[in-house]
């Protein structure tokens, strides 16, 4: 068989991430008829179709999935690659890729951040968020080079290829209106939260939410759902209920909530995921900073 073009392989990614060949090539910078004539080269190199059409754009075939899991890991091997040469010409500074969960971004990343670019000053450090069942395929194909990842629900997927690093066990803590009854107290029992409204903003933490409320005996009433911590402390603040917050995050709280610990409190444990196989030094020195910045307080 002929080389698979990769600028091919390209457009034929980004027209199933897209759901469309016009919104792909718009993203891409080409006219519908060059991908199109890109996707029929595909088709005929692999001798079947890779797109069909329904209602509202194309999805790829069962062949077309077959070749798209592939071409994530394929381009970014491509693209790790040049940038590595590049480096390695010293026409650009050395890339460590990182992926974090959005509480992880809030205060332990710029600290470790802090350790890490001291001893590697030369080095760009990219930062990208997500939840940890985004991340971990991320790191397998070589699109990030470290991701830091919790156990917190959905929870982490079993992957063979990644090794994982305990960083810290996160606490989390109720997160109170300023003027609520129990804010004047430094420690309170989830189970006085009982008659409480709650503010969740995904299925994942509300999961956590309700497990560590039936363990405390009540089950919890969340009439308020939005979306991320922004919107979740505007509610808190203003009196419209309470939520619970790992510890990672309390920091960086605005100040019109009233944060406390709890008594034996639901713990989610935080890693470092790196690849089983080969890490580069950089992702194993920036572990290394994550490691040192979680040893102190």
């Amino acid at each position: 068989m002929a080389a698979v073009d990769l600028t091919a392989l390209r457009s034929f990614q980004q027209v199933c991430r897209l759901g469309s060949i016009s919104a792909a090539a718009s993203a891409l910078g080409y006219t519908q008829s060059a991908v199109s004539r890109q996707i029929a080269v595909l088709e005929a190199q692999l001798k079947g179709p890779l797109l069909r059409r329904h209602a509202r754009g194309v999805r790829p075939t069962p062949t077309g999935e077959v070749l798209l899991g592939h071409a994530a890991a394929i381009l970014s091997r491509v693209d790790q690659a040049v940038e590595e040469v590049a480096i390695a010409q010293g026409s650009r500074a050395p890339v460590l890729r990182v992926g974090a969960v959005p509480t992880a971004s809030a205060d332990l990343m710029p600290r470790a951040l802090t350790a890490f670019a001291a001893a590697y000053p030369g080095t760009r450090v990219t930062f990208a968020t997500g939840v940890s069942p985004q991340l971990l395929p991320r790191l397998l194909e070589g699109g990030l080079d470290l991701a830091v990842v919790t156990d917190y629900p959905p929870g982490l997927p079993a992957h063979d290829g990644v090794r994982l690093v305990h960083l810290l066990d996160d606490p989390l803590h109720a997160a109170l209106p300023a003027g609520h009854p129990l804010a004047g107290r430094d420690v309170i029992d989830l189970a006085e939260l009982s008659g409480e409204t709650w503010v969740e903003d995904y299925a994942g933490a509300a999961a956590m939410l309700v497990n560590a409320c039936a363990r405390a005996g009540f089950t919890p009433r969340v009439d308020i759902e939005c979306g991320g911590w922004l919107g979740k402390q505007a509610f808190v603040a203003a009196g419209f209920g309470v939520t619970l917050v790992p510890g990672l995050l309390v920091r960086a709280l605005r100040p019109d909530i009233a944060v406390r610990e709890l008594r034996d409190p639901p713990v989610r444990h935080v890693y470092a995921a790196l690849p089983a196989g080969a890490s580069t030094d950089l992702a194993l020195a920036f572990t290394e900073a994550l490691t040192s910045v979680t040893a102190r307080p």
